[in-house]
């Protein structure tokens, strides 16, 4: 992990440098780069010492995506399930969007087509 020297004044008078661990960066969404609202950024061994609700929000992808880009990535799936679940919206347009496919579990594109051949 990278340090800081920070310089510090001693009772005796004399200036002693100390090294100082960096704080992290704060989390960023996966898709859009916004800071994560939530998402704690401190020391690991302080980070350690804190429960896991306080560390991150209890909804899913919590640590990845902001909460547009998860509501994004809801509706999409939801629409792509409906598209080939149902025979009335076969005809529906919609197009693929890789940006949001890569943070949805491998193959759900394939079981989708499958759904729709059976």
């Amino acid at each position: 992990m990278s340090k800081i020297k920070v310089k510090r004044k001693t009772p005796g008078g004399k200036i002693v440098v100390h090294e100082k661990r960096k704080k992290p960066k704060k989390a960023h969404c996966g898709r859009c780069g916004k800071p994560l609202g939530g998402v704690e950024s401190k020391i690991p061994s302080e980070m350690r010492k804190l429960a896991k609700s306080e560390k991150i929000p209890n909804r899913s992808y919590a640590g990845i995506l902001c909460t547009n880009c998860l509501e994004e990535l809801l509706r999409y799936k939801v629409r792509f399930e409906v598209k080939f679940s149902n025979e009335e919206f076969k005809d529906l347009e919609l197009h693929r969007d890789l940006t949001i496919e890569k943070f949805l579990p491998k193959g759900w594109w394939s079981e989708l087509k499958k759904v729709r051949n059976m």
